[in-house]
C-alpha cells in the first residue's frame, strides 16, 4: 500500500502529513466508504488518490486538496481548525493562560463575530436551519428540502449513531477483516445480558463472553489463542530492541518540529511539549536503554487499548499521529526481529478491534431497545 500524504476530513481543508507519519493509503477500505456517505472521521490517503477524490460538495465546500506549501506548517501537535471569523485568532489550550492583546482578546472575537453576521451567506453555502429563517424572513414557503432536512426524522438517531460506530481507524485493527479471517462473521453477536450479568458475578471478561455466546465468545477465546501464539514465538527471540531508537527518537522529532513552529505561541509550545513528555513517559513506564521483544508487544497493545483499537476515543487527532508513529515503529521493530509473528500479531490486532466493535455494538443495542421502549 502506498504511504499516506493527505489528511481529509468532511468540511475541512486536507492537511499535508509528515513523512514521520508511516500511515498506509486507505483508499479502497471501508473507511473510504464511511467517508463517502457521510462519516465524520478523517481519512489518510496518498497524493494520487487525494486528486482523485477531489473536492465534494456534499463533504463541504472547504474538502480540497492544497498544495505542498501547507507542509510547512505540518507538526504533529496542531492548533484546532479556526472558523473564517475566528482565523486571525490565537486559540490557547485550556492549560496555558490566555493572554490578550492590546485591543482585548474578547473584543476581537466580538467584532469577528459581528463582522461575520454582515456577510451574506450564499444560496448555495446555506444549511437547512438558515434556508428555513431566510423563507420566513422574507414571508415565502419553506422548501420542502429544507425542511425535512432540518427535521429529524424517525429511525435516523440509531442509523447514525451505528454509522459513527462503524468509523474505525483502521491504523490499531481492521475488525472487518478479523470476522472474515476467523470466519466468524455469520455468527450472532451474543447475549449483553448474559455477559454484563457474569460480569457482575466476578467472573473474568473471558468466561462472561463464554456464557454470553456468540462472535464475542469467539473472539475472546481467538484472542486468548492467539495471545499465547504470538508471546511463543517472541518468547523463543533473543533481539534486543533499542528504547531511543523505537519510542525516543520519533518523539524528540515531533518536539523539534513544534519548537521550530513559528505559528505556535511560546505558551501552545510548552503545553504541545508537556503532552509529548507525558506520552513518553506514559509509553516507556521506566524502561530505559533496550527493552525485550515481549515487553515491545505489551506497549502496542497498551496503545491499542488507549486508542479504543481505532474506534471513538477522547484523543485529539493531533495525539492519535503520535501514537500512530509509535504504533508503527513497535510493530516494525518485532517484524523484522521475527517475521513470523507478523501474522499472529495482525490477526490478535484485528481480534482486539473487532472485540471493542462488538461489545460497542451490545450496548448500543441495549440502549436502542431501551429508548424504543
Amino acid at each position: 500500500m502506498s504511504r499516506a500524504e493527505w489528511k481529509l476530513q468532511t468540511g475541512k481543508a486536507a492537511e499535508a502529513l509528515s513523512a514521520n507519519y508511516r500511515l498506509d493509503c486507505d483508499y479502497g477500505t471501508a473507511v473510504i466508504t464511511c467517508w463517502e456517505k457521510g462519516g465524520v472521521e478523517p481519512i489518510y490517503v496518498c497524493d494520487s488518490h487525494a486528486k482523485e477524490l477531489g473536492p465534494s460538495r456534499e463533504h463541504g465546500p472547504e474538502a480540497r486538496v492544497l498544495t505542498a506549501e501547507a507542509e510547512q506548517t505540518n507538526h504533529p501537535i496542531k492548533q484546532k481548525k479556526r472558523s473564517r471569523a475566528e482565523e486571525e485568532i490565537v486559540q490557547k489550550p485550556k492549560a496555558a493562560p490566555l493572554q490578550e492583546s492590546e485591543h482585548g482578546l474578547e473584543g476581537r472575537i466580538e467584532k469577528a463575530k459581528t463582522e461575520n453576521r454582515k456577510k451574506p451567506i450564499k444560496a448555495e453555502e446555506r444549511t437547512p436551519s438558515q434556508e428555513i429563517a431566510v423563507a420566513k424572513s422574507n414571508n415565502g414557503p419553506v422548501p420542502e428540502v429544507a425542511q425535512s432536512a432540518a427535521e429529524p426524522k424517525a429511525g435516523r438517531t440509531a442509523n447514525d449513531a451505528f454509522a459513527r460506530a462503524r468509523t474505525r481507524d483502521l491504523t490499531f485493527g481492521n475488525p472487518a477483516k478479523a470476522m472474515v479471517d476467523e470466519a466468524i462473521w455469520n455468527l450472532a453477536t451474543g447475549d449483553y445480558e448474559v455477559y454484563r450479568t457474569a460480569l457482575q458475578q466476578g467472573k473474568s471478561a473471558r468466561e462472561a463472553a463464554q456464557s454470553a455466546g456468540g462472535q464475542l465468545a469467539a473472539i475472546h477465546q481467538k484472542i486468548s489463542d492467539y495471545t499465547a501464539k504470538l508471546e511463543a514465538v517472541l518468547s523463543e527471540s533473543r533481539v534486543i530492541i533499542s528504547v531511543g531508537e523505537t519510542i525516543d527518537k520519533p518523539l524528540e522529532q515531533a518536539t523539534l518540529e513544534i519548537i521550530s513552529n513559528e505559528a505556535m505561541s511560546d505558551s501552545e509550545k510548552d503545553a504541545a511539549v508537556q503532552q509529548l513528555g507525558a506520552i513518553q513517559e506514559w509509553v516507556k513506564q521506566g524502561m530505559q536503554g533496550e527493552m525485550t521483544l515481549l515487553q515491545t508487544n505489551q506497549i502496542i497493545l497498551r496503545i491499542g487499548e488507549r486508542l479504543n483499537w481505532g474506534g471513538s476515543t477522547d484523543v485529539s487527532e493531533e495525539l492519535k499521529a503520535v501514537y500512530r508513529t509509535l504504533n508503527g515503529n513497535l510493530k516494525s521493530a518485532i517484524c523484522t526481529a521475527v517475521p513470523k509473528a507478523k501474522n499472529f500479531q495482525e490477526r490478535l490486532i484485528n481480534l482486539c478491534a473487532a472485540k471493542s466493535e462488538v461489545d460497542k455494538e451490545l450496548l448500543m443495542t441495549k440502549e436502542l431497545t431501551q429508548a424504543s421502549r
